[in-house]
């Protein structure tokens, strides 16, 4: 069985659907979710799948990713999939899982990426140049942004009147439906020096592969399958993703193991074989009961402008600190540490109170001292 970890530090949709398409085979299995957030939506979304989310502080990210790779290499992970994952992926991690760390970028590569070409910055680029078409595009990471090499992209179609919000719509469902068979093929172009997987570990819940886009192209078509060589949707969901791996698969074994899961108690709500013996319908591509779409972590406001009237028209120490705060706000999130901007952007705003009333205070107390010992 392939094991894959994800890194996510947004609301975790599409960490989501990847868990939803893979959770119910007995080939590949999301084992296991990093956040670099501590309160990152991505926690509670995925909870009821049973998957584990691990809180890794930015400190461990910047400073110490041999951790991060050790703990990789515990959990057998083969590969590495970025989902709204807002950090730049350190060089020591990447040179650890050469060409096994994926990464989704939404917009067609190498046209508008880079640092700072996330989420909503990429639609607006995208309608403020007249773009006909935009798109997905998932390709291997290396040590610079939106850089690696191109695995599989999906076009999607910019219309008369698109707004950024709607395109942004577009983007997600083609995220849906792109990122979980790019998985299965980057798994298939693994290195040699990997080695393949094979048996049937016990089965879980069936849940079946996406359908992909009608212009989904794999990067390299020579060594992709050619559009239209996967069989459709089978019954068993493993028998669809051990063609498309080249893997081994016994129907009859997963079906003993599936048996013996619903006498052992199967956890309700995952698509359990109905009472008929009947195999449930495979579920369509992209998640179930989505809150919204996939958000990029948010710059916090940094009160820089703020700052500077408190200091010229209220109180100026105060001010000054206020300024301080703001300037640390964006380079702190840049460089990779989210909570300490999120801590500055806070003090910030504290001392533009702090400038506020003691301001008012001063100007409130000038004008009676001054009737009182100003004759």
């Amino acid at each position: 069985m392939y094991k894959i970890a994800i890194f996510a530090s947004g609301s975790g949709t599409n960490a989501e659907n990847i868990i939803k398409t893979f959770h119910g085979g007995n080939l590949l299995r999301v084992v296991k979710v990093y956040t670099d957030v501590a309160d990152a939506g991505v926690i509670e979304r995925l909870r009821p799948y049973g998957v584990e989310t691990e809180y890794v502080e930015p400190r461990v990210w910047r400073q110490d990713p041999g951790l991060v790779v050790d703990a990789l290499r515990a959990e057998g992970v083969d590969l590495v999939v970025l989902a709204g994952f807002m950090r730049l992926v350190d060089k020591r991690i990447v040179e650890a899982f050469p060409r096994r760390i994926l990464n989704l970028h939404p917009a067609l590569l190498p046209a508008y990426g880079g640092k700072g070409m996330y989420g909503h910055h990429v639609h607006e680029a995208v309608i403020a140049a007249g773009e006909k078409k935009s798109g997905v595009t998932v390709h291997y990471i290396d040590e610079h942004y939106d850089r690696g090499e191109i695995l599989m992209q999906a076009e999607v179609e910019i219309e008369e009147g698109e707004t950024p919000q709607t395109l942004e719509a577009k983007i997600h469902q083609a995220e849906y439906a792109i990122y979980p068979r790019a998985i299965a093929e980057a798994l298939r172009r693994m290195p040699p020096s990997v080695p393949r997987k094979t048996g049937i570990p016990p089965a879980l819940p069936h849940s079946a592969p996406p359908v992909p886009e009608p212009h989904e192209t794999p990067a390299d078509a020579s060594e992709a399958p050619q559009q239209g060589s996967v069989p459709p949707p089978l019954p068993e969901v493993e028998s669809v993703w051990a063609q498309e791996l080249k893997m081994d698969y016994d129907p009859e074994e997963a079906a003993r193991r599936a048996q013996q899961q619903m006498q052992n108690g199967a956890p309700a709500g995952h698509g359990t074989p109905a009472g008929n013996g009947a195999t449930p319908p495979p579920n369509p591509a992209g998640p179930v009961n989505l809150q919204g779409p996939e958000q990029s972590e948010p710059v916090p406001p940094n009160y820089f402008v703020l700052s500077i009237v408190m200091t010229l028209l209220c109180c100026t120490p105060a001010g000054i600190v206020a300024i301080v705060f703001s300037s640390m706000v964006n380079s702190r999130y840049y460089s990779g540490d989210v909570e300490g901007a999120k801590r500055a952007s806070r003090n910030a705003e504290i001392w533009i109170i702090v400038s506020f009333c003691l301001g008012v205070l001063s100007t409130t107390l000038y004008l009676p001292f001054s009737m009182l010992f100003g004759g």
